[in-house]
């Protein structure tokens, strides 16, 4: 055994060693064969879209057949969203509703949809955006009609009715969704795309167009790589901050703009103090810390309306602010004091928005200044009114970044750039990546010989996991060894058991060893504690069947789109309570008293015989007391109610007489002391000649 064991090891140490060896030839072979996919740049569209400004957007082809839909494009979601009838069903116009929403998918006509059930959108659920929407799995393409983008099947597809979303979005991040198990995720659009070898690697370049540049300058999307010709180069790389859900982070190291005195050379302070700030093309607005914002205020004259939280900019502020055109200088850094720094000037033309109903409660159409107070650092956003100005490339698999200020250049060509997949070198401590230029440590990295051979170190290392490993194959062997002689000793006591269960002629139907799962009901999507149907319904959040009248127009109604198999990912709270499965929307708060059916106590039954029922004349029912004492009395001669029981002169209870039949006329009222004569609820008053209450024989009344 120790002869074989040393022969395995010293075959895996030459294996290994051999493979280091050739390390360099294996890699320089494949440098020099491997192609590389090209980058997609994905095609805007001509028009602009938004209730909460104006933005250039992107067509997606989605289901069978295809059906066309706008949507924004989002650095924090990881699925792609879609309007759907119901966003629509109560406005007064619902063709012009569905033109303002980029247009409408309806998943009932494609052939190709696979529904998963309702869940709750999360993403920017910090800055109070909420709603649900009904998952399932379709084909989505890149770009409109004759555009030629690629085309994947079972994508993830949210559809939306919420207002909170006005438009679909296309989600670009790579992680996975995860329904209800963690080990079975659905894989995001950029996963699928590298895993096809449609794009090069999980990354992007992405600015979000101007309206006010030139005719109006339209957003660049590129994926697997970025266009060289939309930005001015720098050399400072970001880093992706730890936290899975804010992960393109930059410190906003300080906010100015130049003096109204023209004299004076120094700009304005707008930022306090340096804060950490999110990069989500998401949302429109820039959400800062409370004192920046009343920087704004004082500087640029703004006023916070209550009812909205929007800076509202009336027509006379807003032609001063035009005539002023004061540019925004944001400086970001990797840190709050790093030297390497990056600068994005924004002109007052960039924070120039109209917002028009219903965007945020609004009733007509309004200029309005896009800065948001955050409560706290957790809301500290920049969207897209930053990513007018700045260019942001973005490499998911060696976690960096890169924020440029945008080149505005009308003769530029298109120079679109990939960005190859992440190599890992040959000590396995460094990920490679062109465009970020030097190694990056990898998240596994550490300390290693930078030569092309093995160290002692890690040879001693793997020594030691090889011995790691038998051990534990030979512990498993142990067990499974030890594991089957159990089962085997289980299965004859078992064989012993039935065959004396079979000979047991009162025993016909033995029981069996087949074990039936217990079936799990998928939960439906409640309405929110304290939420009515109304509200849920003037929200745009989709309900469970029943809840609410089919839309106008759409094929099927919402009940039969919409069935009782929704389940949401997060448990209920513990007001929440659940729908009764009649379908009748009742809802059953855990937190409501418990109640019998029809709201009667439920009644207590003793054995028969027990406790007889007896009744005097009147019909007045003895006491429980009084039935015993009675019963004790007939039955075994003791009246117990004297409460002493007779004994002999020894100590010892006399021996008791035998049972008597018990005649009519011994029956003695304990009220009158008269004999209560026959008794219709006992067994015995059947007998012959016996007398009542009130005379000899007959009846007493």
């Amino acid at each position: 055994m120790l002869a074989q064991l040393s022969f395995l090891l010293a075959g895996c140490i030459l294996a290994i060693d051999a493979r280091y060896a050739h390390g360099s030839a294996l890699d320089a072979r494949a440098d020099s064969t491997t192609t590389i996919a090209a980058p997609i740049s994905v095609t805007p569209d001509q028009n602009w879209d938004g209730i909460d400004g104006t933005w250039s957007t992107f067509t997606l082809r989605v289901g069978t057949p295809e059906q066309y839909v706008r949507t924004y494009i989002s650095f924090a979601s990881y699925q792609t969203w879609v309007i759907i009838p119901q966003g629509c069903s109560t406005a007064a116009d619902e063709n012009a509703c569905a033109e303002n929403r980029g247009w409408l998918f309806e998943s009932n006509a494609s052939s190709t949809w696979e529904r998963v059930g309702i869940y709750d959108l999360w993403i920017e659920d910090k800055l109070d955006y909420e709603g649900n929407a009904l998952y399932g799995y379709d084909r989505v393409g890149l770009g409109g009609q004759g555009e030629g983008g690629p085309t994947l099947r079972n994508t993830t597809v949210g559809g939306l009715a919420v207002e909170d979303f006005y438009l679909g979005v296309f989600g670009i991040n790579p992680k996975p969704t995860n329904f209800s198990d963690f080990n079975e995720p659905s894989t995001s659009y950029m996963t699928q795309l590298k895993e096809q070898s449609l794009i090069p690697s999980v990354s992007f370049g992405y600015t979000a167009g101007a309206h006010y540049r030139y005719t109006g300058e339209l957003a660049s999307l590129t994926l697997g790589g970025y266009d060289s010709s939309k930005y001015v180069a720098n050399d400072v790389v970001f880093t992706f901050a730890s936290d899975n859900e804010r992960d393109i982070m930059v410190a906003m190291q300080q906010i100015t703009t130049p003096s109204r005195i023209s004299s004076s050379p120094t700009g304005t302070q707008l930022l306090p103090n340096a804060v950490y700030a999110y990069i989500d093309s998401t949302i429109p607005e820039l959400w800062l810390p409370l004192e920046a914002c009343q920087a704004f205020e004082v500087e640029f004259g703004l006023t916070w309306d209550n009812a909205t939280e929007l800076y509202l900019v009336n027509s006379t502020l807003h032609s001063s602010l035009l005539q002023r055109n004061a540019n925004v200088t944001f400086t970001f850094g990797q840190g709050f004091t790093s030297a390497d720094t990056v600068a994005i000037t924004l002109p007052y033309a960039a924070f120039d928005l109209t917002a028009q109903p219903p965007f945020r409660g609004l009733q007509n159409y309004s200029y309005y200044f896009p800065l948001k107070r955050a409560a706290n650092d957790s809301q500290y956003v920049l969207g897209r009114t930053l990513l007018q100005e700045a260019y942001i490339t973005v490499d998911y698999e060696v976690s960096r970044f890169k924020l440029a200020q945008v080149l505005w250049d009308q003769n530029a060509q298109m120079n679109l750039v990939a960005i190859p997949a992440a190599n890992v070198t040959q000590n396995s401590t460094a990920w490679t990546s062109p465009f970020f230029g030097d190694s990056v440590s990898s998240p596994n990295s550490g300390s290693g010989s930078s030569g092309g051979g093995i160290g002692a170190g890690a040879i001693a290392g793997i020594v030691v996991g090889v011995i790691v490993i038998l051990a534990i194959l030979a512990a498993l062997l142990f067990w499974r060894h030890r594991r089957n002689k159990k089962q085997k000793r289980i299965s004859m006591d078992e064989k012993t058991l039935n065959n004396d269960t079979n000979s047991d002629a009162g025993h016909s139907d033995a029981a069996t060893g087949t074990v039936f799962p217990k079936a799990e009901l998928a939960g439906s999507e409640p309405i929110p504690f304290g939420m009515t149907h109304h509200d849920a319904d003037r929200k745009g959040l989709l309900m469970p069947p029943n809840s609410r009248m089919g839309t106008p127009g759409s094929p099927s109604s919402p009940s039969s789109h919409y069935g009782t198999d929704a389940s949401s990912p997060h448990p209920s709270s513990a007001g929440g309570g659940t729908y009764m499965s009649s379908g009748s929307n009742t809802l059953l708060s855990p937190l409501s008293n418990i109640t019998e059916a029809d709201s009667k106590s439920i009644a207590i039954y003793e054995m028969p015989g027990d406790m007889p029922s007896v009744k005097e004349k009147d019909g007045r029912q003895l006491s429980e007391k009084e039935a015993i004492q009675r019963r004790e009395m007939l039955y075994n001669g003791v009246d117990s109610s004297a409460g002493v029981t007779p004994t002999s002169d020894n100590g010892e209870e006399p021996p008791r007489e035998p049972p008597r039949r018990v005649q009519a006329e011994d029956v003695v009222d304990a009220r009158t002391g008269l004999g209560a004569g026959r008794h219709r609820a006992f067994s015995f008053e059947g007998a012959e000649g016996a007398k009542d209450a009130f005379g000899t024989g007959g009846s007493g009344l």
